[in-house]
């Protein structure tokens, strides 16, 4: 076919990048792997499909994906202040799956995290929960038990 060897980023836009690193490098524990600044341009412009475009990016080592992370100087971006509804087309949620959802859970709510609900047994071998990041991104926990057949070992990875 044409090659596609998975996904490889999730970008989100926050009002923030400094408050960004602090809540996904300290607190979730993921790595900046570069950053970088783009000034309006041309280019930048017909790529974004925005006017004079001028934000700054990092990208972050989450386990097994890049997260791709914006904070946008211009165009001046519309807020959160009603988060956006799941069930409202395009994207709905990043997922992170952890080993103890319950000391995730925890962690989580401590560092800003505005859950739904508390941890939930959806199926056998299947634990998750949807919340809130402190920018009103919805994030997923999930605990899933190995040879289920979305879980990472089936997967290969």
């Amino acid at each position: 076919m044409f090659g596609f060897k998975g996904i490889h980023h999730i970008a989100i836009s926050v009002p923030s990048l400094a408050e960004a690193k602090i809540f996904y490098i300290d607190k979730l524990g993921f790595t900046v792997v570069d950053s970088q600044h783009f000034s309006p341009s041309k280019m930048g412009d017909d790529l974004l499909q925005l006017e004079n475009a001028d934000c700054h990016m990092m990208m972050i080592k989450a386990g097994n994906i890049i997260l791709e992370v914006f904070e946008f100087h211009q165009p001046i971006a519309k807020t959160q202040d009603s988060p956006r509804p799941l069930c409202d087309h395009g994207y709905t949620h990043l997922a992170f799956e952890v080993e103890d959802i319950q000391i995730a859970y925890d962690h989580l709510k401590k560092s800003g995290v505005t859950w739904h609900h508390t941890p939930t047994k959806v199926s056998e071998g299947y634990m998750m929960t949807y919340g809130r990041d402190p920018f009103g991104n919805v994030i997923e926990i999930q605990q899933i038990q190995n040879g289920l057949p979305f879980s990472f070992d089936q997967l290969g990875v």
